[in-house]
């Protein structure tokens, strides 16, 4: 989950999993990633790097299911949006513990 992420950023997001006592998930496949969220084996991901082809399909489909697809600074994801950063979560209380947790320093 934090593979891409820049150093200072990275060692935020890790010491944020340690704080919020979840083991930061990653398994370096978006499209596995947001399998796992829709069955509950995940209840949050974070990228990094937010190519249309990986994150389109797979926010539309956590969005269906009520689940929650936004930039770091808390706006909808959009696949025309180029910017870095995106935390993907089960629902809008999850989102907010892990922004709280992980990116809020």
């Amino acid at each position: 989950m934090t593979r891409f992420l820049p150093p200072a950023s990275r060692a935020a997001a890790e010491a944020g999993g340690e704080r919020i006592g979840e083991l930061l998930p990653g398994q370096h496949c978006a499209g596995r990633e947001y399998l796992d969220l829709l069955t509950g084996a995940q209840h949050f991901v974070l990228f990094w790097r937010t190519l249309p082809w990986d994150h389109a399909p797979g926010a539309l489909l956590v969005r269906e299911a009520g689940g929650v697809a936004r930039r770091f600074d808390g706006t909808d994801y959009h696949p025309a949006d180029d910017r870095l950063g995106l935390l993907v979560a089960a629902d809008e209380r999850v989102w907010a513990q892990a922004r709280d947790g992980l990116l809020d320093h």
